[in-house]
């Protein structure tokens, strides 16, 4: 097994998680006046007035805001996927297969970590019960995990070819049905938010990227190069095509994931994501190393600094900033500068949780050695 960690990889990790965390603080002050502000519904006379000219309406972000997250959006959403698959491939086969079932319950309880902070902080039974990327990409990850365990690469190269191939394969969007049924049936508000066909490309390519790297050093300044040149052609072919993003100042998440639907705007996700790990590699490889403490601290602890941040939001930040903008005699503010304040809170609060201890004390973590202390005394 290739052990180095890459400091690069945590930098870029941490850039991303950054990115997301802004995006979704734009996003819930987008929506913030359709589906939370109803919440202190009993005290909109008088303490919330300045807001009542918003209820039920979009509340739009900023014009730079706008511009970042339309460029940025469509590739940092797949991303993080690419990386973790990447991280996965680093054992051999029979490695992964000594682990595969501690690492097949990790990741099916962070699944069922998602699911329930759903019902956390979703405004709705829909939106709670709905379908996110985080989700999927759990699932995606316990695949490569066990079609690598009995298949090898050979079976993740079969895997790799299916994923890039089944955009083109299939007609129309295949779970369409199945999300209708559950709008009919379930609740209207249901939204399958992360198709299969759009992320697992991504997955699978950046899986057989982290194992030739690790699995083939000998090669790995001949592979970043070629990952690099293929990463350009790409991007190339995704500009000449003319298509760009768009996306409306009123809803961030307007648009997504459209431009993975097209084979271009694929091809310019993936030249985008892989060209940044490539060229990150090429640096790591002639001993630069990006490194600066903090974004790197984020991008090792990444999962730690996500976990918190939407929860913060919708029960601490936003809560504070509507009731601090109503004394002041204003609407809220969806702007740039604000959001990344709002960022910089949600990490240091991790970060303070991290270093405080107090996870391993709710979990019971730091008892577990006098726990089994015990158990051997009552054994005895």
């Amino acid at each position: 097994m290739f052990s180095t960690r890459v400091a690069g990889l945590d930098f870029l990790r941490g850039i991303f998680i950054l990115m997301a965390i802004f995006q979704h603080y734009t996003g819930y002050l987008n929506y913030w006046y359709i589906d939370f502000f109803h919440h202190e519904q009993a005290y909109h006379q008088g303490v919330y007035d300045s807001h009542l000219p918003m209820l039920g309406k979009f509340n739009p972000m900023d014009e730079l805001s706008r511009m970042l997250a339309m460029y940025l959006i469509p590739w940092v959403s797949q991303i993080y996927l690419m990386l973790a698959a990447f991280n996965l491939a680093l054992r051999d086969q029979q490695a992964s297969r000594t682990v595969m079932w501690n690492k097949l319950r990790l990741l099916g309880a962070l699944l069922l970590v998602f699911v329930l902070e759903g019902f956390l902080i979703s405004p709705s039974l829909g939106e709670a019960l709905s379908f996110y990327p985080q989700m999927l990409w759990m699932i995606l990850l316990a695949l490569f995990c066990v079609v690598y365990s009995y298949a090898g690469v050979r079976g993740m190269l079969a895997l790799a070819v299916l994923a890039v191939s089944a955009p083109w394969l299939l007609t129309g969007d295949p779970f369409a049905a199945f999300e209708g049924w559950m709008q009919a049936n379930i609740h209207p508000a249901y939204e399958f938010d992360a198709r299969v066909d759009l992320f697992a490309a991504s997955g699978a390519l950046g899986f057989l990227y982290g194992w030739l790297w690790a699995h083939r050093p000998y090669q790995r300044a001949a592979l970043n190069y070629w990952v690099l040149a293929i990463s350009a052609s790409c991007l190339a072919l995704y500009f000449y095509s003319g298509e760009s993003p768009q996306l409306s100042a009123e809803d961030i998440y307007s648009a997504e994931h459209e431009l993975a639907l097209s084979f271009s705007g694929l091809l310019g996700i993936l030249g985008m994501e892989f060209g940044v790990v490539a060229l990150v590699l090429i640096l790591h490889e002639r001993g630069i190393a990006l490194c600066w403490r903090p974004l790197n601290w984020i991008g090792f602890y990444s999962l730690t600094v996500f976990i918190f941040h939407k929860v913060l939001f919708i029960h601490l930040f936003g809560p504070v900033l509507q009731w601090v903008t109503a004394r002041l005699d204003t609407t809220m503010p969806n702007n740039f500068f604000l959001n990344a304040f709002l960022v910089l809170c949600a990490v240091a609060a991790a970060w303070v949780i991290k270093r405080s201890g107090v996870v391993d004390r709710l979990t019971g973590s730091s008892q577990d050695g006098q726990w089994e202390r015990l158990c051997q005394a009552w054994r005895r």
